[in-house]
């Protein structure tokens, strides 16, 4: 069997099960297996497979009908132009999140701030703060999580983009650590915190539900991690320092109210990502 005839059977076959993105998805698995970029399946159609191709292919493709995110089975994931590795247990970075990481690199750079100290809580894979030490090389980046198997795969990211010297990883419940051991003056604190309702988690895809619940659940209206953050990022920011936080669509406003009715910020701004959705929030810290 060649490359062309099992797409096609594997294309039909995830179609059927349920999977919109089948074919797609049945490519990124082929590219994966034959350690190729996707392109290059096209010219390589007529490419004989191997028998031990075709059944590890087959099993991949059968965790796919299972619903298991594409991730998580080749493991691994583009973002930011940058290869992560991805583990079951840890959130898979989404590219609406490149639009929170592109704003603080401007930020920083249209501000001249050329050695900030960032820190990126609930980092997950670590993929906004290497994402951050990769394209601000003047940047000093803590990436913080609770999850033992976020920091297992945050620390391996940030060692294969050889960034060790700039950036670390602690174990934290969110700035916990950071207000024990009283570190203050911190120029930036980023998050793409667990933001989904009661409600909307029993309405997630199959995929999504795969995925760690501590990273995705927000609470009853989903702003339960927030409510608890500002507070903690206003004591841990130095006076001027920057809080830039993803947010759901339906967040802004609300979350807006808050941020001002805590009386440590100021210059609020809802922002939107490419698609027109509200998608992130940044606050300044009030120099008292």
């Amino acid at each position: 069997m060649n490359i062309k005839e099992l797409l096609n059977r594997s294309d039909q076959f995830l179609a059927e099960k349920g999977i919109e993105s089948s074919r797609l998805d049945a490519e990124v698995l082929m590219a994966d297996l034959l350690e190729m970029e996707r392109i290059n399946l096209y010219v390589k159609y007529d490419y004989p497979l191997k028998n031990a191709e075709i059944n590890k292919y087959r099993k991949m493709i059968k965790q796919r009908a299972q619903r298991i995110p594409v991730a998580y089975i080749i493991e691994n994931k583009e973002f930011m132009s940058l290869e992560f590795e991805i583990k079951e247990g840890v959130l898979i970075p989404r590219p609406e999140t490149e639009n929170l990481v592109e704003t603080v690199i401007n930020y920083c750079r249209d501000n001249e701030i050329k050695n900030p100290q960032i820190i990126d809580v609930g980092t997950g894979s670590g993929a906004i703060a290497v994402s951050l030490a990769y394209y601000l090389s003047g940047a000093k980046v803590v990436g913080v999580d609770l999850s033992a198997k976020a920091l297992k795969v945050a620390r391996s990211n940030m060692e294969k983009h050889e960034l060790s010297e700039r950036m670390n990883i602690l174990k934290s419940d969110l700035l916990s650590e950071f207000i024990k051991r009283e570190i203050k003056g911190i120029d930036i604190i980023v998050s793409n915190p667990p933001y989904i309702s009661k409600e909307e988690m029993e309405e997630l895809p199959p995929e999504v539900k795969k995925e760690p619940k501590l990273a995705l659940a927000g609470g009853k209206d989903g702003l339960e991690v927030y409510k608890k953050l500002i507070p903690q990022a206003g004591s841990v920011l130095k006076k001027g320092g920057l809080l830039a936080l993803e947010i759901g669509y339906d967040q802004g406003d609300r979350l807006k109210k808050f941020i001002n009715e805590s009386g440590e910020y100021k210059d609020v701004e809802i922002k939107e990502d490419y698609n027109g959705k509200d998608r992130m929030i940044f606050a300044s810290k009030k120099e008292k």
